[in-house]
């Protein structure tokens, strides 16, 4: 692997990294010391305002307020606030950073967020882990997800391969327990993807971006008003790449290749002067190739039968807004039907590698439909206002595996559904102190049965609940706030799996926050929009994915592996969470971004019969941080820089190989003239090794004789040279 550095030693910037087997004090204690630094000016003005300095929570992260900018507001919010009024840790990535970051997919933007991680082991990072809470694969297992991926109105839980991001408004990131407002799926958070709207006069672009490994990205997008009250919005974007990774085998450097069409349409219609409808459609067509693993993790596959990751999907929303005076209601129907087929070359390599090579295919084909009913009555009284909903979740998965070693294809049939009401409400309670209280009742409910005549029926009753306090002092905000999140139960299908192991209870997590948002504005020209989060998680019989390693039958000496997934006793997350944006002159800006978080769970049986008293959870890096700078060297010319990383952490609760401390340099230089703008980007430009997945515990390596354990890994971003080029009108 290749080095880098460790934390104590970020000031210096240099690319060397140190492997530890724990974390030492003096690290923890930089990281605090990081993440205090970066709001330090702020927590003194805060607790002490100069005469020359004022905050000003209500003020938009993006723009002050006489600026004539429109402010951010958090749409998967029930109350609509700004980042600044919500009491809860958010992070709002907006349109002008996801074009700095060149950003194609959900997996770009992780690094910006606190706490936030993911895992791949397909073409894309699919798998979030929010606080390191968050699923790492999906094979054969049903499964319910523990972070929510909604894109508008559409919730894609479980999908994270269609996070594609284009002509988008703004991305959102709420960390902690969101039952309350999106049930079973927000036991960790959530993540919305906010689509440009409608407009009624003419707008649009035409981007076109071009760089290393044949990489090619075409947008556009073209909004109007059809006729007097009809306004519609019409975008699709095509991203074609050859990937990081050459099978030398084939003699080919597309096995592990991006190709990439998807769509959306948005219509809004204003039935009268107090209705509303609003349609959107969607489209996805992804075909990529899915070659990742070699056997001397130096991305050279030796693979004969290149895997795919593939999924053609259809969705639809429409929204019905009625305007009742002091009151509102609104009404979401979505429907969603998507078709993935993921499949990989088991064995790594090709028949004559070796006299002990095996070959070995594992492929996955799965059909998922899905329909939502949403609806909402709501007060739009400024002094208390509430909220009260119905949600109605009719689900179908049906899977079908063909796999080399099998003596037959494997089908099931998975059906989970839900139905719940919720509700919200706050109240001033003076000038500075407002409370908000939220609840959700859901019944959620399972069937399922496949082709080894294994049949199950799930049957739930999940609550969740809220109570925030916020607290305007010398103008700033302080909050406080105690949730409670839910994750349905589930079970182990594979009949290999012990009957003790078969089922595994819902989980709760119980969320302990205290946090301080407030603005900067000094008579020298400094601005900053400054968050601080603690928090304090508690999991009650936390889901914990492992999995069990079995000699095959044949002789052959390899092995398969089968996913179980149990309850542990305790899990404890806790941490802390900074966001800061600086302007720090007029031509210079800042974004500090850094995540503290400690992860463990505990008294519990692995599948191989030890016991777990305590452990760090995976997918949970003690330390993330994200920095960037913009500097405007002209009126026309601006150059940014962005530096983020992560600790050492671990990649599964069943082995004990780690991913190593990474740190990545990215920079861009724009250019605009009117209407048109040339960006020329590098990123990684060290060209650091990033793993995004790994596995340990085992051999696939012929040459070894499949003895003993190696870690293999998926490597990420590599270095590269680009250039994008955006006409708008």
């Amino acid at each position: 692997m290749k080095n880098t550095k460790t934390l104590n030693q970020l000031s210096e910037v240099t690319t060397t990294i140190h492997y530890r087997k724990s974390f030492t004090v003096n690290r923890i204690a930089s990281a605090i010391t990081l993440a205090v630094l970066s709001v330090g000016m702020s927590l003194t003005a805060i607790a002490k305002p100069a005469e020359n300095m004022t905050l000003n929570p209500d003020a938009s992260s993006s723009a002050a307020a006489n600026n004539g900018i429109e402010r951010i507001i958090v749409t998967s919010d029930f109350g609509q606030r700004s980042p600044d009024n919500l009491a809860s840790s958010v992070v709002v990535i907006s349109e002008q950073l996801l074009d700095l970051r060149q950003a194609e997919h959900l997996e770009d933007i992780v690094g910006i967020v606190p706490n936030l991680n993911f895992s791949s082991g397909a073409s894309r990072g699919k798998f979030i882990q929010i606080r390191g809470i968050g699923e790492r694969s999906l094979f054969a297992e049903p499964i319910n997800a523990s972070v929510a991926l909604v894109v508008d109105e559409i919730n894609f839980s479980g999908l994270g391969g269609l996070g594609a991001l284009f002509d988008v408004q703004q991305v959102e990131v709420l960390s902690g327990p969101q039952s309350t407002g999106f049930g079973a799926t927000g036991l960790a958070g959530i993540i919305k993807v906010v689509s440009n709207t409608a407009t009624d006069s003419q707008e649009g672009y035409l981007q076109g971006s071009f760089a290393e490994y044949n990489t090619q990205r075409y947008s556009a997008a073209y909004s109007n008003q059809i006729v007097d009250g009809l306004n519609a919005r019409i975008a699709m974007q095509h991203v074609k790449s050859d990937g990081f990774v050459e099978n030398i085998y084939l003699n080919r450097d597309d096995t592990n290749n991006i190709d990439e069409f998807n769509t959306k349409l948005a219509v809004d219609y204003v039935l009268s002067e107090t209705a509303d409808l609003e349609l959107k459609l969607y489209h996805f067509d992804v075909d990529n190739g899915y070659d990742a693993f070699s056997l001397d993790n130096d991305n050279k596959t030796r693979s004969d039968e290149p895997g795919f990751d593939r999924t053609e999907t259809q969705a639809a929303s429409i929204k019905y807004i009625q305007d009742l005076g002091e009151h509102s209601f609104t009404l979401s129907l979505t429907t969603l039907n998507a078709d993935l087929d993921y499949g990989y070359d088991e064995d790594w390599t090709f028949v004559d590698f070796h006299p002990a090579t095996y070959s070995s295919f594992d492929q996955y084909k799965r059909e998922v439909r899905n329909q939502t009913v949403d609806a909402r009555y709501a007060s739009t009284g400024a002094s208390s206002p509430w909220v009260i909903g119905f949600y109605y979740q009719q689900s179908e998965q049906d899977l079908t595996r063909i796999y080399t070693y099998a003596a037959a294809d494997f089908t099931s049939l998975y059906e989970p559904n839900s139905i719940a009401i919720y509700g919200e409400r706050s109240w001033q309670l003076s000038e500075p102190l407002s409370i908000t209280a939220g609840a959700r009742v859901e019944k959620f409910d399972a069937d399922y049965v496949d082709s080894n005549n294994f049949v199950e029926v799930l049957d739930d009753s999940l609550l969740a609940g809220k109570l925030t306090a916020s607290y305007a002092l010398q103008k700033a905000t302080f909050y406080s706030s105690i949730s409670r999140s839910y994750k349905a139960g589930g079970f182990n299908a594979d009949e290999r799996v012990s009957d003790q192991d078969r089922l595994y209870s819902p989980e709760y997590n119980w969320n302990y926050e205290l946090g301080i948002k407030g603005k900067i504005d000094t008579s020298s020209g400094i601005k900053a929009n400054l968050s601080l989060t603690f928090f304090y998680m508690q999991r009650e019989d936390a889901q914990v994915s492992d999995f069990s390693v079995l000699n095959r039958e044949d002789g052959s000496g390899a092995v398969e592996f089968v996913d179980v997934i149990g309850n542990a006793d305790t899990g404890i997350n806790k941490g802390i969470e900074v966001s800061s944006n600086w302007q720090l002159n007029d031509r210079l800006s800042a974004v500090v971004n850094v995540g503290y978080l400690d992860a463990t769970f505990g008294n519990y049986q692995l599948v191989d019969g030890s016991f777990v008293d305590k452990q760090l959870q995976a997918q949970a890096p003690k330390i993330t941080f994200y920095t960037s700078t913009s500097y405007e060297i002209t009126d026309n010319i601006t150059w940014a820089v962005e530096f983020e990383g992560k600790d050492r952490h671990r990649f599964s609760v069943g082995h004990d190989d780690r991913a190593p401390f990474t740190a990545v340099f990215n920079t861009e230089v724009n250019w605009q003239e009117g209407n048109i703008l040339v960006q020329l980007w590098a990123k990684n430009i060290f060209d650091r090794e990033l793993p995004t997945r790994g596995f340990g515990g085992f051999n696939n390596d012929p040459r070894d004789g499949y003895s003993g354990s190696k870690p293999y890994y998926q490597f990420g971003q590599e270095r590269q040279l680009g250039v994008t080029a955006t006409y708008r009108f």
